[in-house]
């Protein structure tokens, strides 16, 4: 993990090669395609207009699982943020062909924090091959350095090329996006999100699931939808955990 996570820290992101095994994704995949098929395109340009989105995934993982949960994985985004961490979005995202790229960003431009924090390492676990003709993600190598204010230009992005089975695990102050998929074939992918535990989630995951949804979560799952209370005064309920109000 050493090399990883110097990657992670000076470039800003690391690719883990075919960290799934075949059996592993193959299961992934065909879930995936199940929850993707009635899905229409997006309504928006950010999200795509002819990209396949399937959010809110925490309480139905099912042979997602093994990646969104794999200890490597894991292993190194606690490395970067402390263990006591969180899921923020959790989603499935199809770029069927013809999908422009998307606006350039970074993850954690939504918290009003200052540009050095590191608030979020997030994953993109690749259900296909990633290559520069089907829109793989665009990244900005060294990007989250940059100050406050700085923007990325197009011609400053690479493709994160990787084979199917691969995990990219980035900075969430890494400038990057989704590429145009000049192919003929959809490229999918499965994006987690990991912020702090201070700090409010994009996904809603306790409205989502409600108390009944939660309850069924294994203890590490609940830990990553912020059930459990950071600290001592910091996320109890009644004056409870919230692990212990769950279980009354």
């Amino acid at each position: 993990m050493p090399e990883e996570l110097k990657s992670l820290r000076d470039n800003g992101f690391v690719i883990l090669p075919r960290l799934a095994s075949h059996s592993t994704l193959t299961a992934a995949c065909d879930y995936a395609d199940a929850l993707l098929r009635d899905v229409a395109w997006s309504d928006n340009d950010f999200d795509g207009r002819r990209t396949r989105r399937v959010y809110s995934l925490i309480g139905r993982l099912g042979a997602l699982a093994p990646l969104v949960m794999h200890p490597f994985v894991a292993d190194l985004v606690a490395a970067r943020i402390g263990p006591d961490y969180q899921f923020g979005m959790l989603l499935l995202a199809a770029i069927d062909p013809g999908q422009g790229s998307q606006m350039l960003h970074f993850d954690s431009g939504v918290y009003p924090l200052p540009r050095e924090i590191e608030a979020e390492t997030n994953v993109i676990w690749a259900l296909d091959d990633f290559t520069a003709d089907n829109g793989a993600t665009l990244i900005a190598p060294g990007s989250h350095l940059w100050p406050a204010g700085r923007r990325a230009q197009i011609e400053e992005m690479v493709p994160a090329v990787m084979p199917a089975g691969s995990a990219l695990v980035y900075s969430g102050r890494l400038w990057h996006a989704a590429g145009h998929n000049r192919s003929d074939a959809t490229r999918r992918a499965l994006i987690s999100e990991r912020v702090l535990p201070w700090l409010r989630p994009a996904d809603n995951h306790a409205l989502d699931l409600g108390r009944d949804g939660l309850r069924v979560l294994s203890p590490e799952l609940r830990k990553l939808a912020g059930v459990d209370a950071h600290s001592k005064f910091f996320g109890f309920v009644g004056g409870r955990p919230g692990a212990e109000w769950l279980d009354l």
